[in-house]
């Protein structure tokens, strides 16, 4: 994941998983996911429903902001 979020927040499935500035990739179950990203606030700044396959990659295209 490559982004100007640099003070936001990730949440998969509802659950806060780390700072985005931490992270760039992260492992998840198959099957389908909310991932969100939140400003310190708690505000909703992106939100995405993905598809997670087993043994694939799934890239995620966060919206690029100043």
């Amino acid at each position: 994941m490559k982004t100007h979020h640099r003070n936001a927040n990730l949440y998969v499935d509802g659950g806060y998983a780390d700072r985005i500035e931490n992270s760039k990739k992260f492992a998840l179950r198959p099957g389908n996911h909310d991932i969100e990203l939140r400003n310190p606030d708690g505000s909703t700044i992106f939100k995405e429903r993905v598809a997670v396959i087993l043994g694939e990659t799934t890239k995620i295209d966060l919206p690029q902001t100043g």
